[in-house]
């Protein structure tokens, strides 16, 4: 899991413009050795060449007086020379004979003539070298040996001041330092900069996507559109379209759901016919018989009878059709009697099929759901099941409160969900005009706007087994069902 202290969690505006600086960074450094690299280089050059120049003069101008012996004349070449070499900022210079002992020394009181010269441990000396330098930061420490024709004679050692090179390397590095910076911060500035421009259209579309999640999906403005240019205004009217497409699939969804309401209606029309057919027909013999024997009581009474009973039971088929079908002026919550009433409409199509309906309802009389939907839903899997079950077989219909949940269940011995169907039920998906499951893909649709969800089993019986899960609303929320 990303931590807010993992750069994979920071905005895309804050990564791009700290990986530019610390690009730029890099790119400092490498270039800045480079270029202080270069200056060293330059600088020992031209420094090597004064001081070969400086001590090829003075071992010209010494080299008698060390043969000779004569401290005084090789004191005053020294002298001269350093006078003549400003520039080059002589600290020290000593002149010694073969066996190493000071002949001349810029300063004499340090270096006494005839002492034991100790040369610095880092400079090469003898007859091999013909020059040597040796630079710090500070200064710069040089070897001559002094050659008279056959044999070696003595050496020069010279000390340099090379404190202003090293000065002006510590300026150019500031420089650089100051320029990498400011370059860095420039950069990484219009990085930002730059990126928060380039960024706005992805905000304006993710702000979009947010709200698609927590609600219905809203289109960008066609003036937000048409200010963009290249990809971002084609991605823009890409999810302009995307969202007309879903908009179209909700209108599309309605429609279906009505008609499967309607569908529902129309196949249950047949059967509740003869359910009103019965009893009328039973009315009018019962008519007919008080006409031609309502002077006998027990006839009569009878008959009177026959009649009320005849009139109640299409009464009650009337009501809870009507109560199933009518749309709700304002919602209402669940009652158990809606359940005795889907039982009832349900009972002439499973009749007519030589089914039977069995179930358990236990759940309060009112129940804390939207009714109507939960109503169709059910309807709509009594009906799949009686119409899948055999002659002689039971469907059974077990609603039940389950914790926070409404549970539903309903089983059947028919031969089972398809996948497809399973699938349809449980995951809903599009329906292609002229398939089936319609009736499933309407009572997904139900269950999912209800916050619900459905499972599909098969019994170890044989047939399938469908339980509705409904969330229920809160206590103190149900609807006013008086």
């Amino acid at each position: 899991m990303a931590t807010p202290f993992d750069p994979r969690a920071w905005p895309i505006a804050l990564r791009v413009p700290l990986a530019v600086a610390a690009l730029m960074v890099l790119v400092g450094i490498v270039l800045s050795e480079r270029v202080l690299a270069r200056l060293a280089d330059l600088q020992e050059g031209q420094l090597r060449e004064v001081a070969r120049s400086y001590l090829d003069g003075l071992s010209s101008a010494v080299v008698p007086a060390v043969v000779r012996d004569d401290p005084w004349e090789a004191f005053d070449a020294i002298e001269r020379l350093e006078a003549l070499n400003k520039g080059l900022r002589p600290i020290e210079t000593v002149v010694t004979d073969g066996g190493g002992r000071v002949v001349a020394a810029s300063d004499p009181r340090r270096h006494a003539v005839g002492a034991l010269y100790a040369p610095p441990a880092s400079v090469p000396t003898g007859a091999a070298a013909d020059f040597s330098l040796e630079a710090d930061a500070e200064s710069a420490r040089a070897v001559r040996p002094l050659a008279y024709p056959g044999r070696t004679v003595g050496t020069i050692y010279a000390i340099f001041d090379t404190s202003h090179v090293a000065a002006e390397r510590r300026d150019v590095l500031a420089t650089l330092v100051a320029t990498n910076v400011a370059l860095t911060f420039a950069l990484a500035a219009a990085g930002w900069f730059l990126v928060r421009r380039m960024m706005r259209p992805v905000a304006v579309l993710t702000e979009h996507l947010g709200a698609a999640r927590d609600g219905r999906p809203t289109a960008i403005d066609p003036a937000v559109v048409e200010r963009e240019r290249g990809d971002f205004r084609r991605l823009f009217a890409i999810h302009n379209d995307l969202v007309q497409s879903i908009a179209d699939r909700e209108e599309l969804a309605k429609r279906l759901a009505e008609e499967e309401r309607l569908g529902s209606l129309g196949r249950l029309a047949s059967t509740l016919a003869h359910e009103i057919n019965n009893p009328l027909g039973g009315i009018l013999n019962a008519l007919d018989t008080l006409r031609r024997h309502g002077h006998v009581a027990q006839v009569r009474k009878t008959s009177i009878g026959l009649v009320e009973r005849g009139l109640l039971g299409i009464r009650d088929v009337v009501q809870t059709t009507l109560a199933l079908y009518r749309a709700d002026a304002a919602p209402r919550d669940l009652r158990s009697a809606d359940i005795d009433d889907l039982r009832l409409l349900a009972a002439a199509e499973a009749r007519r099929r030589r089914v039977f309906i069995d179930g358990v309802t236990d759940i309060p009389p009112v129940v804390g759901i939207a009714g109507t939907p939960v109503r169709q839903a059910i309807l709509n899997l009594l009906l799949n099941a009686i119409a899948v079950s055999p002659p002689e077989a039971r469907v059974v219909l077990d609603v039940r409160r389950d914790g926070g949940e409404l549970r539903v269940a309903v089983r059947d011995r028919g031969p089972g969900l398809s996948a497809e169907h399973a699938r349809r039920l449980v995951r809903g998906g599009d329906v292609p005009l002229g398939s089936g499951g319609l009736g499933l893909w309407t009572t997904n649709r139900l269950v999912r706007d209800l916050g619900g969800r459905i499972e599909v089993g098969r019994p170890d019986g044989g047939g399938s087994s469908v339980v509705l899960r409904l969330p229920l609303k809160p206590s103190g929320e149900l609807s006013d069902v008086a």
